[in-house]
């Protein structure tokens, strides 16, 4: 499995709603990243896993891992690697997902402001196999796109929203202007 389509993201997540409810509990979950910007915003086409932070961990891991055998995927195509990169400021950086409703699975997405936060502040550049832009950087023009953010001033209003207290690394300094360049282009 290469990648998740927006199809897949929803099955997967309905395979978890089934384990949980065959199960007797209930789980909630909350969706960053790619997969955000796939399901939450059909952004994208497809994701390569999905970052989130679920409740009850131990549980929704545990269901994911069975999903995973059950449909052939990767054992962490639903991971929590995303922690490291959250902000404690959150505030409503995070929505329920409307589009999704299932019986023992509440699902939230975070927010375009929060994702282009991350996405700045993580500032993944791209390597030769994934061509001259990083995923990172597309996924932040979009969301800029989306907010109507085209200066600095507002790109760093958004970030330093979420992180106002974490020193952001020299990287995102060069990510941001890259990406207003990209901005410019149109």
């Amino acid at each position: 499995m290469q990648s998740l389509t927006q199809a897949e993201i929803r099955k997967g997540l309905e395979s978890v709603n089934a384990w949980l409810a065959a199960h007797g509990t209930r789980g909630e979950i909350c969706l960053y990243g790619g997969a955000c910007l796939c399901l939450a915003f059909s952004a994208r086409n497809s994701t390569k896993d999905i970052d989130a932070v679920f409740e009850p961990a131990a549980v929704v891991r545990k269901a994911a891992f069975e999903v995973a055998a059950n449909l052939g995927w990767r054992w962490n195509w639903l991971n929590d690697d995303v922690k490291g990169f959250l902000s404690i400021h959150d505030g409503k950086g995070v929505e329920l997902l409307d589009s999704l409703e299932l019986s023992h699975l509440k699902v939230y997405a975070a927010n375009p402001e929060y994702l282009l936060a991350m996405k700045c502040l993580a500032a993944r550049s791209g390597g030769p196999e994934e061509g001259d832009a990083s995923t990172d950087l597309q996924d932040a023009i979009w969301l800029c796109r989306h907010l109507g953010i085209t200066r600095r001033e507002e790109v760093a209003r958004v970030v330093l929203k979420f992180f106002p207290d974490r020193e952001l690394p020299e990287r995102t300094g060069f990510f941001v202007a890259e990406l207003l360049e990209h901005l410019r282009e149109v």
